[in-house]
């Protein structure tokens, strides 16, 4: 079986469907537990031209994170963790976009708690208008006050995404 390339996206910019997208993350708590959660996307844009993909942008509602734990949410909005009271948005900007065997290497920036911190997504085409996005984002350099023992050090993200195609 011969390898697949990315595919040619048309040119224009395409808009994320937010009630159809979903971003979901999993830590580690305590060393052996695995916290899932999602968090909402309010907005995303992809940028084509002729050459390809040359800007991706998404922002996120960290106040409406959820764990299906109402305890755990409280605590990861406070300002030692997410601080999303002072901070509501969680944001990726993408600096570089290449194309990589079947999909795309998005890498960029996260901000998040008014700080920001590399992150590198691997994105594979679902179907035309369908996208997943998968990466490992290092908590470290944004801040958050609480040992690794209890909160693991690597987050790692998922985001299905539903494009609408420019008009």
């Amino acid at each position: 079986m011969s390898p697949r390339t990315a595919p040619a996206l048309r040119a224009g910019t395409w808009t994320v469907r937010t009630g159809r997208t979903t971003a979901s993350f999993e830590v580690r708590n305590f060393g052996f537990n695995r916290v899932r959660g999602t968090i909402p996307v309010r907005a995303g844009t992809v940028e084509v031209t002729g050459g390809g993909v040359t800007a991706v942008r998404a922002e996120l509602d960290l106040a409406a994170l959820g764990t299906e734990n109402p305890r755990r949410d409280a605590d990861l909005r406070k300002p030692n963790l997410l601080d999303s009271g002072a901070h509501p948005d969680l944001t990726f900007t993408a600096t570089g976009v290449r194309r990589r065997d079947e999909g795309w290497e998005v890498t960029g920036g996260l901000r998040l708690r008014g700080t920001s911190c590399p992150l590198t997504l691997a994105v594979e085409p679902v179907t035309a208008t369908r996208v997943r996005a998968t990466g490992t984002l290092d908590r470290a350099p944004l801040g958050m006050r609480v040992p690794r023992a209890v909160i693991g050090r690597y987050v790692r993200i998922d985001v299905e995404a539903e494009l609408e195609p420019p008009s």
